[in-house]
């Protein structure tokens, strides 16, 4: 069940809260800069749109808003592992972060936008060796800014990866191009084989693929909405390249038959062997940035 929001953290004009679904609570932001709608359930961020551009973030018409369904579309957060549970088959993918409620704990309103923090009760997930607190800090500005911070309060040390699952709009994926992980090794999860990237990514079929030891940013470029996406990130020594191509999209009950064309997924990760140890009282930050330029 959703939590109750505390109406004490809405900001008047700014940040208001609205039911998105039945019992499927939201919170409104709408500031000088842009505007942005993030779901209680996951700490999800839905929609983002800085002022003078189209939507930057992309998600689907088919996506589903109901407790325990994992939304396509936003920025899910993928924690405390990215794919597959490494051990237990029978835990879900990604996490249990993006298919749960959050609380909804602080809002300040700022110069540069607007900044929201959410946090996750971690005291029933079993799986979890130790006691954890889980908090996102969300930045809605000229650029929109995550923070995920895992602080291991327990005495046992935890392991943890994850990502920032972002979903970013195109106009046409066949026409659109990653740069910045030129040179980088790659794992191809499609092919199962590694590769090294040789030139700008580009799209004409699934693509699933983790770049190695990628701490840069890349930028997506856009000619059909004529815009540039730079992803910055920190935290992070993986970068997830993802658009699922014909087959997999038709077989996505939660997903259009035709939106691959309008998406590509760049995520901030810790994958594979990008994972962190976290000791009593130390904490791990996985953060990223995005932000959108127009040109002509």
């Amino acid at each position: 069940m959703a939590p109750t929001l505390d109406k004490s953290l809405t900001l008047p004009f700014e940040l208001w809260f609205e039911d998105f679904a039945p019992d499927y609570p939201t919170i409104r932001v709408s500031n000088e800069f842009a505007s942005a709608t993030i779901a209680l359930h996951g700490a999800q961020v839905i929609d983002y749109i800085p002022k003078g551009h189209e939507p930057v973030i992309f998600t689907s018409k088919e996506a589903v808003f109901r407790e325990g369904k994992a939304i396509r579309g936003g920025v899910p957060v993928c924690w405390p592992w990215f794919g597959a549970h490494p051990e237990d088959a029978s835990q879900p993918a990604h996490g249990f972060a993006r298919n749960r409620f959050w609380q909804l704990t602080s809002t300040r309103s700022s110069d540069t936008g607007t900044e929201l923090t959410l946090t996750l009760d971690t005291e029933s997930i079993d799986a979890l060796p130790s006691k954890v607190a889980l908090t996102l800090t969300i930045s809605v500005g000229a650029e929109l800014t995550l923070e995920l911070t895992t602080t291991n309060l327990g005495q046992n040390a935890i392991e943890i990866g994850g990502a920032l699952h972002t979903y970013l709009t195109v106009g046409d994926i066949a026409q659109a191009s990653i740069q910045g992980l030129e040179s980088h090794e790659y794992l191809d999860t499609v092919a199962s084989m590694r590769e090294t990237q040789n030139s700008e990514i580009t799209f004409a079929a699934e693509t699933d693929a983790i770049y190695l030891n990628a701490t840069q940013p890349v930028t997506l470029h856009d000619p059909v909405l004529k815009r540039s996406i730079q992803v910055a990130k920190k935290g992070s020594r993986t970068t997830v390249v993802w658009n699922p191509w014909i087959d997999k999209a038709t077989a996505l009950s939660d997903l259009l038959d035709d939106e691959y064309h309008e998406f590509v997924c760049i995520e901030a990760a810790n994958a594979l062997d990008d994972t962190h140890s976290i000791g009593q009282d130390e904490s791990h930050t996985l953060a990223t940035t995005i932000t959108a330029t127009s040109y002509a």
